[in-house]
């Protein structure tokens, strides 16, 4: 096993071991985080990820981002082009089971979004390091969506506090965040 598959196993077990409980006390202290950050409050468009159970929780994240007016975009991922479209989201209700069994926007062409028309994206990962490098689930949607968003967008990782690792394997196509928040004070 390749060291990513390592710290990914490594990482999913304490991910399945996190109680329900404890997840959602630790989303709502980075969510308070995220909404503090200057480059989500200016943001006019966000694009979000759909959180999967075990993951940092964005769909209270996703509902204030709604109601204070923001234009929120979630992605679609497409196997056959091995990508991520992107689609605004009016409400969560309307999310669909997807790819990889994650809840997805509705592939409406008058809600389609231009990578272009992004201020700020928010970014799941399983691992992230002090430097900003991320590890995902090992299929290259994200490295590959991030690559080709202007760099001046704002990359915000978010991730519980065991998932931010010294450091980790890292390779030329993996694409950085600017910040990761995390449950922790600092």
């Amino acid at each position: 096993m390749n060291p990513k598959e390592v710290l990914r196993k490594s990482i999913r077990l304490k991910l399945d071991s996190h109680s329900a409980k404890e997840r959602r006390a630790k989303s709502l202290a980075i969510g308070k985080k995220l909404f503090r950050l200057s480059a989500f409050q200016t943001a006019k468009t966000v694009c979000f990820y759909v959180s999967l159970p075990e993951e940092v929780d964005t769909a209270f994240m996703i509902d204030r981002a709604l109601r204070s007016g923001k234009r929120v975009a979630a992605p679609l991922s497409d196997l056959k082009k091995r990508e991520l479209a992107l689609y605004e989201m009016k409400n969560r209700t309307e999310l669909v089971t997807g790819a990889y069994g994650i809840l997805e926007p509705p592939p409406l062409r008058e809600r389609s979004v231009k990578a272009s028309e992004i201020d700020c994206v928010v970014v799941p990962g399983l691992v992230f390091d002090k430097k900003g490098n991320r590890l995902g689930r090992g299929k290259g949607f994200y490295d590959r969506f991030l690559k080709g968003l202007d760099r001046r967008v704002p990359r915000i990782g978010l991730a519980f506090s065991f998932q931010v690792a010294e450091k980790m394997p890292v390779e030329a196509h993996d694409e950085k965040v600017d910040v990761v928040l995390t449950e922790r004070e600092g």
